[in-house]
C-alpha cells in the first residue's frame, strides 16, 4: 500500500510538474502616449552703463594734432612771418593772426569705446536711443558746450541673450570751442533702451 501512495505521488508530481513547465509563456504588453510639457521664460531686458564718463581735452587736439602748447604754455617760441624780412615789424606791419589752435575752432570728437551693455532675450533684438546733444555747463562760470552725440553701434535685430550683452559706445562731438573757457564741464546723458 505504502508503495502505491508513493507511485501516485510521484505521477502527481510528474503532471503537476509537467504543467508547470509546458505552459505557454505570457505576451509582454506596452503602451505609450505623448505628454506636452508647458515651459514659460520670462522676457528680460537689463541695461547697465558707466555712472560717469569723464573725459580730458588734450592741447594736441586743440592745435588740431601737435601740441603747441604744454602746460598751457608755448612749447617754443612762435614769431609772425609777416613783415620784411619775414618777423620784423617796422611799428606798422600787421602781426600773423592766423590760429595755432585749429582743433578749438574744427571741433574735437571724443569716442566713449563702450557705454552701455544689453541683455536681452527678446528674439526681435532690442533699440537703443541715446540722447541727441547734451548741454555741458561750466562748473566755475557760466559757459555752456552743447555736444552732439552719435551711437557708435548698429543695433541687433535678434535675440541678443542674457550670457554675452549688447555693447555699444557713443561720439561725443564737441564743436567749436575756441571762444570757451577753460573749466570743468558737466551735463547728462540719457541711455534709452527697449525691445522690438
Amino acid at each position: 500500500m505504502k508503495n502505491k501512495i508513493l507511485a501516485f505521488a510521484a505521477v502527481g508530481t510528474a503532471v503537476v510538474g509537467g504543467s508547470l513547465f509546458s505552459a505557454p509563456a505570457q505576451a509582454q504588453l506596452s503602451t505609450s502616449q505623448p505628454v506636452t510639457v508647458n515651459v514659460s521664460v520670462p522676457e528680460i531686458l537689463y541695461l547697465r552703463t558707466f555712472n560717469n564718463v569723464n573725459l580730458a581735452v588734450t592741447e594736441a587736439e586743440l592745435a588740431g594734432g601737435t601740441a603747441v602748447t604744454a602746460s598751457g604754455v608755448n612749447i617754443a617760441p612762435d614769431y609772425s612771418t609777416t613783415g620784411t624780412p619775414a618777423g620784423t615789424t617796422d611799428g606798422t606791419t600787421t602781426i600773423d593772426q592766423i590760429s595755432p589752435f585749429t582743433g578749438a575752432t574744427a571741433g574735437i570728437t571724443k569716442t566713449v569705446n563702450e557705454l552701455f551693455a544689453i541683455w536681452s532675450n527678446n528674439p526681435n533684438g532690442v533699440n537703443v536711443n541715446l540722447s541727441t546733444t547734451v548741454t555741458l555747463t561750466g562748473v566755475n562760470n557760466s559757459d555752456t558746450i552743447t555736444a552732439n552725440l552719435t551711437k557708435t553701434s548698429a543695433d541687433p535685430t535678434s535675440t541678443v541673450g542674457l550670457s554675452t550683452p549688447y555693447v555699444g559706445g557713443v561720439d561725443i562731438d564737441l564743436p567749436d570751442i575756441s571762444n570757451t573757457s577753460a573749466d570743468d564741464y558737466t551735463g547728462t546723458i540719457t541711455v534709452t533702451a527697449s525691445t522690438l
